[in-house]
């Protein structure tokens, strides 16, 4: 089976999975840290870098091959693919820094586990009925 068979949203959706359970990780780990002293609240972000390799990879598709590498050692032309994005572990900022230099603010923290949790169920719901019209086209193509 080609793997072109598959949307792109496949490989989108898999991906943003992939990157919020990574980011569900790291705003326990704040939740758990929250009396730590000196502990640095942190948080991954990947949207923008995940929304771009997405539209470079649509646009791919439509665009004719321009350039070409002629030598091993110029640089590659090729753009970070949606399977290449792996977010980036940031501080988080806080207007609540403790005295102990401890800057996780629960409320701020669960309203972000609340929200991932969110957008990573849209994201398996969005992409368990994707899998299922797929097994239904090519169950269907074979009567």
């Amino acid at each position: 089976m080609s793997r072109s068979l598959f949307p792109q949203a496949v490989d989108v959706l898999q991906k943003n999975m992939e990157l919020r359970l990574s980011r569900h990780h790291v705003l326990t780990s704040n939740v758990a840290n929250a009396e730590t002293p000196g502990y640095v609240a942190k948080d991954v972000t990947f949207e923008a870098e995940l929304r771009d390799a997405a539209l470079r990879s649509e646009g791919a598709a439509q665009e004719k091959p321009g350039l070409r590498r002629t030598h091993a050692q110029h640089f590659s032309l090729s753009l970070p693919q949606v399977r290449d994005v792996q977010g980036t572990v940031t501080a988080s900022l806080s207007d609540e820094v403790g005295r102990d230099l401890n800057t996780v603010s629960i409320d701020q923290e669960m309203g972000k586990l609340t929200t991932n949790t969110f957008n990573y169920n849209a994201s398996a719901e969005l992409l368990s009925r994707t899998l299922d019209q797929l097994k239904r086209t090519i169950s269907e193509g074979g009567r």
